[in-house]
């Protein structure tokens, strides 16, 4: 009797461990979805992983799972994950995995599963982040398929004026950012909650939110944002440029479009990705593609720095190309007259750096002498393989579109006489 008692128990312990170790299988995956999602600040495809009653914190679906998809967009830089801990009790299986960000600190995710290995709640940056409100953005898509926006450059940099609710703004258009964030300079929090953290990874450091800003309409040339809550954050080290700064403009309001670039003309035209080919056609553009990989929101190409191969990404952002800071000790050869020099960005401030010229070949096509800085990019080496940005520089000297939808970037020659 008492050998078949024992039996009885290694059994349920032999069957709840097996369970237990099916789902901790099963749901690791999931989990690390998610974080690389986060990684590459890519929320697509997140829904159909989440519980249907899925909740952040107090928020319960749908805005949870909005809230969740933000936080991903704008997550901090990180090197990597380790998986930590797995405990299995009445509520379900949590996961716990702890985060290294390039700077060698950790932070802790954690994860919840329900019975069905979905997951009821996820906390990326519980050491960071207290998020209180959130209201989900929308964005109403023009009728038109083109839209011509001003442009002006302001210490080599393109700000456009977008419309916040009746006032004309001035904001950075910045491929190199992935959402919009308002200059807490201008913008109150004017909603109850707020969003407190960090809110992206800048060249020269870390930028940190401060809250967050209703808009009731923010508009520019036909593209626009209705009843949405905005990001803020202190912008003031951006004003250096010598004109009020009031946000930066990232990729994900415009993600939607092409977006050609054309700085001695002084404009940016937003395309229907449809309707694009036509258009270049009815101009009398000639193009020359180049294919691109999407890491995140940013758009990723092979090129050459001198004769070295590098994989670099496109910044609008970006006053000049950006290298590493050991580039001109590793390939002397690709830089010539280095000298000291200050970079100002979203971040920190201002940082010292050393700054070089360069030969840039993207699809064949060489642009020589551009203005490079070496400065630490270990954010985007470790978390998406990129060696450096390129912006500015070569904006100056070529007319060129950025497809988000077809990952490539089209260099666009003078029209036909």
């Amino acid at each position: 009797m008492r050998r078949t008692v024992l039996l009885i128990i290694l059994a349920v312990v032999f069957m709840v461990t097996r369970v237990q170790g099916q789902e901790v299988n099963t749901c690791r995956p999931i989990a690390e979805r998610i974080l690389t999602a986060a990684q590459n600040h890519a929320p697509d495809g997140i829904d159909e992983l989440l519980a249907p009653d899925f909740r952040f914190t107090n928020i319960k679906q749908p805005v949870a799972a909005k809230v969740l998809k933000q936080i991903i967009a704008q997550m901090p830089a990180m090197t990597g994950w380790d998986f930590s801990s797995a405990v299995q009790d009445s509520t379900g299986l949590m996961l716990r995995y702890t985060i290294t960000k390039p700077d060698s600190t950790t932070s802790e995710a954690t994860f919840l599963f329900n019975a069905d290995n979905l997951v009821l709640e996820a906390d990326l940056l519980n050491a960071d982040i207290t998020l209180r409100k959130a209201t989900p953005t929308a964005k109403a898509q023009p009728e038109v398929s083109m839209m011509r926006v001003p442009m002006h450059r302001y210490g080599g940099l393109p700000i456009v004026t977008v419309t916040i609710d009746g006032q004309p703004c001035n904001m950075f258009f910045d491929t190199g950012a992935p959402g919009v964030i308002l200059n807490s300079k201008y913008f109150d929090h004017n909603i109850d909650g707020q969003v407190m953290g960090n809110g992206g990874h800048g060249v020269v450091g870390t930028g940190s939110v401060s809250g967050m800003h209703h808009v009731k309409l923010m508009d520019m040339g036909g593209v626009a944002l209705s009843e949405t809550d905005i990001m803020t954050s202190d912008l003031s080290n951006l004003e250096t440029v010598g004109v009020a700064v009031h946000g930066i403009l990232g990729q994900s309001f415009y993600k939607d479009f092409d977006v050609l670039f054309d700085f001695k003309r002084g404009e940016i035209v937003l395309l229907n990705p449809d309707a694009t080919h036509q258009w270049l056609l009815s101009e009398g553009y000639r193009c020359q593609t180049v294919k691109g990989v999407k890491k995140g929101h940013l758009l990723v190409f092979e090129c050459q720095m001198g004769s070295v191969h590098a994989v670099m990404a496109f910044d609008s952002g970006a006053q000049s190309n950006l290298l590493a800071t050991d580039w001109p000790e590793q390939h002397p050869s690709s830089v010539k007259g280095i000298k000291k020099a200050h970079l100002t960005g979203y971040g920190d401030g201002r940082a010292s750096v050393t700054k070089g010229k360069t030969t840039l070949t993207l699809g064949g096509r060489t642009f020589k002498k551009l203005w490079t800085a070496f400065s630490d990019v270990s954010h985007l080496k470790e978390s998406k393989g990129i060696d450096g940005l390129f912006g500015c520089e070569v904006l100056g000297r070529q007319k060129l579109l950025i497809s988000y939808k077809r990952q490539e970037l089209l260099l666009i020659d003078k029209r036909h006489k």
